[in-house]
């Protein structure tokens, strides 16, 4: 079983491709709104999780969860005042 680390991914999907294995909540979340292509106010869900290490699942695209805490729904920050259009 892995460590404890963070993953992020759309609302309603089994996947978690937004940010993956993350070592902070906040990295999570930041790495989701920098790579995840969401528009500022969009949700997603995030999940601390520790995953399967068997050899079966090397190489491959999904690996499961073996244990989550810690599941949030949260909503892309707005963009800062500074950089809004108009």
């Amino acid at each position: 079983m892995s460590k404890w680390a963070w993953f992020a991914g759309e609302i309603d999907c089994y996947t978690y491709d937004l940010a993956c294995e993350e070592p902070t909540r906040e990295a999570a979340i930041a790495t989701a709104v920098r790579y995840g292509h969401l528009k500022p106010g969009e949700r997603f869900q995030i999940v601390e999780a520790q995953s399967s290490q068997a050899k079966v699942h090397e190489g491959s695209d999904c690996v499961p969860f073996l244990r989550t805490r810690n599941f949030e729904i949260v909503t892309a920050p707005l963009a800062p005042a500074s950089n809004r259009e108009g």
